[in-house]
């Protein structure tokens, strides 16, 4: 049930933060503060909602690192969602989409007061390690890692230690509505 949940929830995320990057895309208004916040808005809620779940699922009881890894896996399961997304689109949606972020980079280092030397030579390095897949493995990351950090916050508000006896008791009941089913 754990990898269930987590796989569920993480395709949940994973589709909203997708349904949100296509909304952004034909706003463009990609690279904004606002884009960034509904992204880590998304990923905290899915991820206190998905571990909600399935600590009603085991009978109220989560210890932190349960939860810890229950966030977790919920972004991983989501940004590998995202990553293949971004993927296709980069690589066959809009193929001029890495020109424009060359073109965007080239012009955040032009006001950063960079020689023309330097400029072209910080250029090609960035085209060199910014491809489809590239940027699709540093989402995976990257994801994953901001949902790691998310969790070890969450995780704390959201376990609740067991009682032994509370916790074999419901094992118990368990163990016979599953034998008179």
């Amino acid at each position: 049930m754990f990898w269930k949940n987590n796989m569920n929830f993480g395709a949940i995320a994973g589709f909203g933060l997708i349904a949100i990057t296509v909304i952004l895309y034909f706003l463009n208004i990609q690279e904004s503060f606002l884009a960034s916040l509904f992204f880590y808005v998304v990923l905290i809620s899915t991820i206190v909602v998905g571990t909600k779940y399935l600590k009603k699922i085991e009978n109220g009881r989560m210890s932190y690192g349960r939860a810890l890894g229950s966030g977790t896996l919920i972004s991983l399961f989501a940004s590998i969602i995202v990553a293949v997304y971004m993927f296709v689109f980069l690589k066959f949606i809009d193929t001029d989409a890495m020109q424009k972020m060359y073109d965007l980079m080239e012009v955040k280092m032009a006001e950063q007061g960079l020689p023309d030397e330097q400029l072209e030579m910080s250029l090609e390095m960035a085209k060199k390690f910014t491809t489809p897949l590239s940027i699709s493995i540093m989402t995976v990351f990257s994801y994953t890692f901001w949902g790691f950090l998310f969790s070890l916050v969450t995780s704390a508000f959201l376990k609740k230690k067991s009682n032994g006896y509370d916790a074999a008791m419901a094992e118990i009941e368990k163990e016979i509505n599953e034998e008179n089913k």
